[in-house]
Formats: C-alpha cells, sequence, structure tokens
C-alpha cells in the first residue's frame, strides 16, 4: 500500500504530539484549532492509520503515532540540514562542512583544525558537534555529519576508519594540588578524594599499561568538557590525553599538564563515507589535523602526541 502524506501536515502532527493537544499546537505554529485538526485527520487518512486514541480526555499516541513521531523527527531534521545546505551553496558557493567529534578533541582541537582546513581550502561556515566516539560513528554513518573525529573504530561496508593521531595519557593537575610540583606522576601516588574521573563514554578504554588506572576509583566524575572546570573547583587531579591536556593547560593557567611513570594512550580515527567526492575532502582535512597537532609538539607534549599516516 502506497501512503501519500506531505510535510505540513507531518510537521503539524509532530508538533502536535511534542506539546500535547492541538489547542497548543495550533498556538505554537500560529495557526487556528480547526486547521491543525484538519491536518491530523488528513495524515490518518493518507496513512491508513489512526495515530491518536481519542478515547482519552488529551490526545494520546497510538503505537502507530508513536512510531510515526518518532521517525517524524529524523525526517523534519534532515529537511533543516538540507535548507541549511542550500543556504550555505547560496551564499557561499558550497554547503558547510559538519565535523562530529568526541569530546576528547572538541575544548580547541577539533574547531582549530577545522578552521585551519576552512581557511586553506575556501570560506565556508562550518559547525562541530560534540557527541561520545561512538554517536560519532553513527553522525557520519547516517549523514549527520560529513566526518568524524572519535577514539573508536569498527568494520562497516560504508565507512572508512584512518588512525591520524596517537596521543598519551597525561595528567592535569591544579597547581596547589600536591602533586603539582612532580616531573611526572605515577597514578599509584593519586588519592581518589581528589581524582576528576571523565565519563567512559567520552573516551571508550586507553591502551597499555591500563592495570593502574583500571583500579583507580572516584566519586567524581564529569564529562570530558566539563572536566577542567571539576578540576579547577576542586584543586585535583585528572587524566585525559596529550591533546587535551595541551589545550586545556593553554586556556587554564592554573592548571599544569604533566606525563605519567606508566604509558597509556588513545589512537584516534578520522570516520569518513566511502564515497569518491569524499576522500580528497578527506586527505585535506587530514592534512589540517596533523598540522594543527604538530603546533602542539613542544615541551612536555613533544613525545606525547604522535602523528599517524
Amino acid at each position: 500500500m502506497k501512503r501519500n502524506f506531505n510535510i505540513h501536515d507531518l510537521r503539524i502532527f509532530y508538533t502536535v504530539v511534542m506539546t500535547g493537544s492541538t489547542r497548543q499546537a495550533a498556538q505554537v505554529m500560529s495557526l487556528t484549532q480547526p486547521a491543525i485538526s484538519h491536518a491530523v485527520s488528513r495524515l490518518e487518512s493518507a496513512t491508513g492509520v489512526q495515530l491518536f486514541d481519542r478515547s482519552h480526555k488529551n490526545l494520546r499516541p497510538t503505537e502507530a503515532g508513536q512510531y510515526l513521531y518518532t521517525e517524524a523527527k529524523f525526517v523534519l531534521d534532515e529537511l533543516v540540514r538540507i535548507d541549511e545546505a542550500l543556504h550555505s551553496i547560496e551564499q557561499f558557493g558550497g554547503r558547510g562542512l559538519r565535523i562530529a567529534s568526541s569530546p576528547a578533541l572538541a575544548l580547541v582541537y577539533a574547531p582549530e583544525a577545522v578552521k585551519r582546513y576552512v581557511d586553506e581550502h575556501g570560506k565556508r561556515p562550518f559547525s562541530v558537534d560534540v557527541e561520545s566516539s561512538v554517536q560519532v560513528i553513527s553522525a557520519v554513518e547516517t549523514m549527520r555529519a560529513d566526518f568524524g573525529l572519535g577514539a573508536v573504530g569498527r568494520d562497516s561496508p560504508r565507512l572508512n576508519f584512518t588512525s591520524f593521531l596517537r596521543t598519551d595519557v597525561m595528567a592535569i593537575v591544579h597547581r596547589e594540588h600536591p602533586l603539582a610540583q612532580r616531573e611526572a606522576i605515577a597514578v599509584a601516588d593519586i588519592s581518589p578524594e581528589s581524582f576528576v574521573k571523565p565519563l567512559w563514554s567520552d573516551y571508550v578504554v586507553a591502551q597499555g599499561d591500563i592495570g593502574d588506572t583500571a583500579a583507580l576509583d572516584s566519586s567524581m566524575q564529569a564529562h570530558m568538557t566539563l572536566v577542567p572546570g571539576t578540576v579547577r573547583a576542586v584543586k585535583g587531579i585528572s587524566l585525559v590525553n596529550a591533546l587535551s591536556a595541551s589545550d586545556i593547560a593553554s586556556v587554564y593557567p592554573d592548571i599544569v599538564a604533566l606525563p605519567l611513570t606508566s604509558r597509556q594512550w588513545f589512537e584516534f580515527v578520522l570516520i569518513t563515507r566511502r564515497e569518491a567526492q569524499n576522500q580528497e575532502l578527506a586527505e585535506r582535512l587530514l592534512e589540517a589535523l596533523h598540522a594543527t597537532a604538530q603546533a602542539r609538539r613542544a615541551g612536555v607534549f613533544a613525545d606525547t602526541i604522535q602523528l599517524i599516516g
């Protein structure tokens, strides 16, 4: 059975479910309540299913209605993406570049690398969305993002995973912390009371000598983007990759970055779709990622950031 319905009615239906009533949907969309009701009826007629259970005082979506509501969000978000891309092409001669980045790279490095890429290869708007490494893969696969920067890969017939950086795990320490004066920090010397643990979803799992850090527990946890502020607030210590440590130390003068006595590392990957037109863009972005990382390879970071590829 072929089901035909228009986007305007779908948007109205989505708003009704989101607001919980035709009256509130009418207010949100600046339409009359009868117009809202007629649109829902047209959609039910077009789809051939009942979208609302009308036996209650409040409108409740049926199972079919709940399914359509979930799918409608993706459709409407995709229309926004298309509209933004067309506007970008009209204004700048090319559509905006969308990067999905793991929080471990998103503080300064990812925006700076993408800006370098844009400056070298033509002005165009760009966005950097912060998602977990696993979500970054999904963002590229579903075309919500053009490229992804993450810390995990997988076998995929649709995606390429290109390793571009290997960064050691380092400590970021508030200057007033007892360990801040050390040249290197042993994990065993870190007090759990002052340790801020990045959420696992930000990073996945480091490679190397991870037995000691795996045993390091803490009651304080924070998303990677909030780790620096938490370390400052409690005058504590955390463990992050060297690239993030470099960015954090440059932004927050009361935080220092120190190497560990044991070696652990993360390997970061550029995620691209296996489409011919993406390969040249991927190579150019890879150059910008390497150049941005190379600029950080000085002092304590000289041996903790390695370029791959």
